[in-house]
């Protein structure tokens, strides 16, 4: 097997929803913001898919399409189904990054120093994966709690 196709399976899909439009609002916001706020933002939220698309390979032994649009980044299911098990692993895979990192940015400021980008960095991990853990459709609390009934519903029988 040459290099080039035993590699070939690691190509990310990813697909932009209103090409244009988003890519012209990412590069104003992203020029207008002067304090970074924006980019530990953008950073977490890519961190928070990463977790995603890492599970979705473990569970699945295949690469996800991740969908960019004007709403966010998202892991795209189409044509995909999961058992609740695993559902519920790759729903909880996100914020379980996010808090993770956010745990280790807080262990670590102590001993390697405070810094602008390591609070920002930890209370926006917090925020994306805690605001991602609310029971609402299309967040994964959502998905998670979708798959815990399903599970149970699955256990009674």
């Amino acid at each position: 097997m040459t290099p080039r196709r035993r590699w070939a399976w690691l190509r990310l899909r990813l697909r932009l929803r209103s090409p244009c439009l988003t890519l012209f609002l990412l590069v104003l916001l992203l020029v207008a913001d002067t304090t970074g706020v924006l980019r530990v933002g953008l950073l977490c939220a890519w961190l928070h898919e990463c977790g995603h698309v890492m599970a979705f390979c473990l569970l699945e032994r295949r690469i996800p399409r991740l969908e960019v649009s004007l709403a966010g980044i998202c892991l795209s299911m189409r044509g995909v189904t999961l058992p609740p098990g695993r559902m519920l692993l790759l729903a909880a895979s996100g914020p379980a990054v996010n808090l993770l990192l956010a745990a280790g940015a807080m262990v670590w400021m102590p001993f390697g120093g405070y810094s602008y980008f390591g609070l920002w960095f930890t209370a926006t991990n917090l925020l994306v994966g805690g605001t991602n853990l609310l029971p609402l459709p299309g967040l994964d609390g959502g998905q998670m709690m979708a798959a815990l009934r399903q599970w149970l519903s699955a256990c009674r029988r």
